[in-house]
């Protein structure tokens, strides 16, 4: 006698699906695998570690493969460029320490921002002269190496924390090429990410002739030319902020034993020949003459360095002054002489203008150019400024009458 096949419960059918699902799931996953090559091989919890043993390693490194596999497998570009760049600008004893190290990547490449502290010292024999030791809290730009049991150290950036912000130092910056002039060393800062400023050494020749030409000063003096605004910012200690139309800064670096020009490449982009050689001129003034830091009135220090930059100039007054004499043709000539807030404020453009025309003014009524120079010296060298007008025979009171009818009479004359 034969039975009939038993069939499966709808209890055991359910079962086997779920087994199966489980079983193709596991096949997809892999648990059991090492993982592919994008996983990173150092976990978060041995990220500070980590790099803390690879930032010691660096500050330990006498030569540049020490140097540069302590920036990891895909940080060694960034390790070999700053070696060099140490090398090139007199760079010694190195040491980073770890401050902190974000707790989750913050982009969408998976770096993170870690806070490093750069102390170094400049021997005697820099290019840029000798310098004390100099310490600066920067931001790197880190993360897990997918290569090897390393953090990758990509780069180095002002610290995004809310906290003031140093410079990133130059030897960290980028590739760096020096151009020696003679009259001024040209620094290019190359990090790949724009074109820079075309013919800057020229410019840069150009503008210290014509300041050494009028004022006689032969003043060492470096021009700092990054690839873009961005990383002039940087170089600056401006973070997301950036520089915003400021073509030109001069001031002090860290390392630097002489003043420095750092120009913004964003800016350079936007002028012709002429505009951008007034910018460089400009500046160099300023880093030339004592401009920098200097306790003289903005007015005086900022329209000096326009009186260089455009005491050959060939323009007419309405292309040089244009924005000042619109504003006096419709309300009248300003009061008084541009005030600090005025310089730095939306119509910071004719502000400059004005500064600029008073010392024409000053040179054209009261002694020519050597009035404007002997001002300018006695000012900057701390004399108070109506001492120093009173020198060649003005004060502040007749030199801003002088320069409001001239302001009107020229505004009358151009249309």
């Amino acid at each position: 006698m034969s039975s009939s096949p038993r069939r499966a419960s709808p209890t055991l059918v359910a079962l086997g699906v779920l087994v199966a699902l489980v079983a193709v799931l596991l096949l997809w996953q892999q648990p059991w695998s090492s993982g592919d090559s994008t996983s990173p091989s150092v976990d978060d919890s041995e990220l500070d570690v980590r790099l803390r043993s690879q930032l010691t390693q660096a500050a330990a490194a006498t030569d540049p493969a020490s140097w540069s596999a302590a920036f990891g497998p895909d940080g060694a570009p960034v390790g070999a460029a700053s070696w060099e760049a140490r090398e090139a600008l007199g760079v010694a004893d190195v040491d980073l320490a770890l401050v902190s190290v974000g707790a989750a990547p913050d982009r969408e490449d998976g770096t993170r921002s870690a806070i490093v502290r750069v102390t170094w010292d400049v021997r005697e024999d820099a290019v840029l002269g000798p310098a004390a030791e100099s310490t600066a809290t920067v931001a790197a730009r880190v993360r897990p190496s997918t290569r090897s049991e390393t953090v990758d150290v990509l780069g180095f950036e002002p610290r995004g924390d809310g906290s003031a912000s140093d410079p990133v130092p130059l030897w960290l910056s980028g590739e760096v090429t020096i151009d020696d002039t003679s009259s001024a060393l040209v620094v290019t800062v190359a990090t790949g990410d724009g074109p820079g400023v075309p013919a800057a050494a020229a410019l840069t020749a150009t503008g210290a002739a014509q300041v050494s030409a009028l004022t006689g000063s032969t003043a060492r003096v470096a021009v700092i030319v990054p690839s873009s605004g961005e990383s002039a910012a940087a170089i600056l200690g401006r973070g997301s902020e950036g520089l915003g139309r400021v073509a030109g800064v001069a001031t002090t670096v860290a390392g630097a034993g002489v003043p420095v020009v750092v120009l913004n490449p964003a800016e350079f982009e936007r002028m012709d020949p002429r505009g951008r050689q007034i910018i460089v001129t400009h500046e160099l003034t300023h880093a030339m003459t004592g401009g920098i830091g200097t306790a003289a009135p903005t007015w005086l220090v900022e329209g000096f360095a326009d009186w260089v930059a455009l005491h050959d100039d060939t323009a007419p007054l309405a292309t040089s002054a244009g924005d000042l004499l619109a504003q006096v043709a419709r309300s009248g000539p300003p009061e008084a002489l541009p005030a600090d807030d005025d310089l730095a404020g939306p119509t910071s453009g004719a502000a400059y203008q004005g500064a600029w025309l008073s010392l024409v003014v000053l040179g054209r009524d009261d002694g020519g150019d050597a009035a404007v120079l002997e001002v300018y010296r006695e000012v900057v060298a701390g004399t108070p400024v109506e001492q120093a007008l009173a020198g060649v025979g003005t004060s502040v009171a007749e030199l801003t009458a002088q320069w409001r009818d001239y302001l009107v009479y020229s505004a009358s004359t151009v249309s």
